[in-house]
């Protein structure tokens, strides 16, 4: 079966203005592709800050972004997570890469098993060298993240709108991730 393109909208009268991007033919796809863009600058930008941020306040310079997440997760709330958890929180479904890093963080002593009591199976908390870590983090994000940000004033109100308006594409790609597993 051959999948035939969609059809591209006809440009705008904008789009004389501004070169042609095989994502945006008209003013309102520029404007979604150049958030994706800023969105995956941003991803890639935040990724390095976790695994940098990681690095920095542990003895283990092999962790990556993900690691430092899973870690910040697990300690959340100071509950041990389940795997299940852990893919839940970060909007995940790759339960392999999110096992790969726990097994890291575990070997690195800074999570351990919790009780095998729970019914959701295995859960994983922070141990003491964990927590000290987590801590050591935090301290250099206030200090290089959230004290910068606080001296813009209008930042926290464009933060809301931003993570509003981020909650809503996050419905969008995940709807149209679902629609496309079912077409051919």
């Amino acid at each position: 079966m051959t999948v035939k393109p969609a059809p591209s909208p006809a440009p705008d009268a904008d789009a004389a203005d501004n070169p042609a991007w095989h994502l945006a033919v008209s003013d309102a796809e520029r404007v979604v592709a150049e958030f994706e863009h800023a969105l995956i600058c941003l991803c890639e930008a935040f990724g390095r800050y976790n695994m940098q941020g990681l690095a920095g306040v542990s003895d283990e310079a092999s962790f990556s972004g993900q690691d430092n997440m899973v870690l910040h997760i697990i300690q959340t709330l100071d509950r041990p997570k389940s795997l299940s958890d852990i893919s839940r929180f970060m909007n995940r479904d790759d339960l392999a890469n999110i096992q790969y890093s726990v097994r890291k963080l575990q070997k690195a002593g800074l999570i351990e098993k919790a009780s095998d009591r729970s019914a959701r199976g295995t859960t994983y908390r922070t141990t003491d060298a964990g927590q000290a870590v987590v801590a050591d983090f935090v301290a250099r994000r206030r200090e290089l993240v959230l004290a910068p940000a606080e001296e813009m004033e209008q930042l926290r109100e464009q933060l809301r709108g931003a993570t509003k308006v981020m909650s809503h594409f996050i419905g969008l790609y995940d709807q149209a991730a679902r629609v496309l597993t079912t077409r051919a």
